[in-house]
């Protein structure tokens, strides 16, 4: 059976002095920075300073002692001195249903108060829980909105560069074809210069060769007529 001396780590035939040595060794273990963080640590640190609380009042002590009596558990009586011994034999009659009631009223206060904070506690950080996870989901939509936004701005300036690009190959493409035609037109305008420099100087060519040949035909028709009339070849 775990009797409140086996939570102290005592026997039960300690004293007050090494009652108190011991919880003091055990209070070590629970700094109050372990008590806000371990809920556990916090529950056990209560059940050892209620278990000093009773076993520190010799009256209380008595009467857990004669508890673990009832149920067969051997203990030893609390060392008193004489006077203390008379006065509590005296007057026990008197104090054991008073202190039995104040010490169980004050355990169930205890136990009421300490169940009323720790539901206080778990309501809270439920409470709070659930306002960081409706905070975190408010952080992760405004980040996928953001996100969307920031898809939908690089989409709109993709289509932009694209549509950009487009006409600046369509520009470009103009300007070829323009080019190309215009080059056509050199082409074709220089070819019919040619054509028509050769053609004026074919006619040149031509009427240079017909008046030749009139001149010929007109000199040897006047050297006929010399012939015939003068008989020689020019007159």
């Amino acid at each position: 059976m775990k009797t409140l001396y086996v939570l102290l780590g005592v026997p039960a035939t300690v004293d007050s002095a090494d009652l108190e040595t011991a919880f003091l060794r055990l209070k070590a273990n629970y700094p109050q920075t372990r008590l806000d963080a371990d809920e556990t640590a916090r529950i056990q640190f209560q059940g050892i300073q209620q278990a000093y609380s009773t076993l520190a009042n010799p009256a209380t002590r008595a009467m857990y002692d004669q508890r673990l009596a009832r149920a067969g558990v051997k203990t030893a009586p609390v060392a008193m001195d004489s006077e203390t011994s008379a006065g509590w034999m005296s007057t026990r009659n008197i104090i054991i249903a008073g202190l039995f009631m104040v010490a169980i009223a004050g355990m169930w206060f205890y136990h009421v108060q300490q169940r009323s904070r720790l539901e206080r506690e778990v309501l809270e950080r439920a409470l709070k829980m659930a306002e960081d996870e409706k905070k975190q989901q408010a952080e992760m939509r405004e980040a996928e909105e953001q996100r969307a936004q920031t898809r939908a701005v690089s989409d709109q300036q993709r289509r932009s560069d694209m549509q950009e690009r487009q006409l600046r190959s369509e520009a470009n493409q103009s300007i070829r074809e323009s080019q190309m035609q215009s080059r056509q037109v050199e082409s074709q305008a220089s070819t019919m210069q040619r054509q028509q420099a050769m053609a004026e100087q074919n006619a040149k060519q031509r009427a240079a060769y017909e008046a030749q040949r009139r001149l010929q035909d007109d000199k040897s028709q006047l050297r006929s007529i010399c012939m015939q009339r003068y008989n020689r070849p020019d007159c």
